[in-house]
């Protein structure tokens, strides 16, 4: 979900947040989009440990505005309307204000039983940190079941990621024109294809998205005996 910063200025929009505002806005298309594709997974990288580096006013912004669509997201699956919505939050929730984690479990739990769509949202996240963290977790599960020597397997630590409950993507799609993974789930997408659009994230529309999709389907024979192979 890159570009945000960048539709601002090329806009002229004013204030902190205003390119991600747009870029919430882009959200919940490119979800309404997906669902009437009939795609099952749609993992989103809306928040990365780096973006805590930024300066603390626009970090503050962030943080204030995810929890501001979360809230309003809560009261739409209260009124019933996001029955077909299924929403999970990835990623060290622990790195968060604790009234933006209280409101990401409890949206969590309200569309925990929906069926259709699962969107995932990765927030505080990155790849070196989530490994960092598996091995960690891996090792403390390994002393408790009390195995000896301690050997940890490939599956140990899959099992210990944030994303360990979806299954890896297929398909990657960058917004703003760079190519490169941004230290996202690049462990999960070793076999994935990455498409990458020169978009920005505001101005991602419907057709970027089909576009990606019909490359996919274009690859998906060659991505298959590749995985075989591996």
């Amino acid at each position: 979900m890159d570009g945000n910063r960048r539709f601002a200025k090329k806009h002229n929009l004013q204030g902190l947040d205003a390119g991600h505002r747009a870029g919430f806005v882009s959200v919940t298309y490119v979800l309404q989009y997906c669902q009437e594709i009939g795609v099952p997974y749609v993992t989103l990288y809306a928040f990365g440990i780096d973006n805590f580096k930024r300066e603390p006013e626009e970090v503050k912004c962030m943080m204030d505005l995810m929890l501001e669509k979360i809230e309003l997201t809560i009261d739409q699956a209260i009124s019933g309307n996001l029955k077909d919505l299924k929403v999970i939050f990835a990623g060290d929730l622990n790195l968060l204000n604790e009234r933006l984690k209280v409101a990401a479990q409890s949206l969590m739990e309200l569309t925990e039983q929906n069926r259709g769509l699962v969107a995932v949202v990765i927030v505080a996240y990155s790849t070196s940190h989530e490994i960092v963290q598996a091995i960690r977790e891996s090792c403390v599960r390994k002393c408790v079941d009390g195995d000896s020597p301690l050997v940890l397997e490939m599956s140990d630590v899959e099992e210990c990621m944030y994303t360990s409950i979806v299954p890896d993507p297929d398909l990657v799609i960058r917004s703003g024109g760079i190519d490169r993974l941004s230290n996202f789930m690049t462990w999960q997408s070793s076999r994935s294809l990455l498409h990458t659009t020169a978009a920005l994230w505001p101005e991602l529309g419907l057709w970027h998205l089909v576009w990606a999709i019909l490359k996919f389907q274009r690859m998906h024979d060659y991505l298959q005996k590749k995985q075989k192979l591996d």
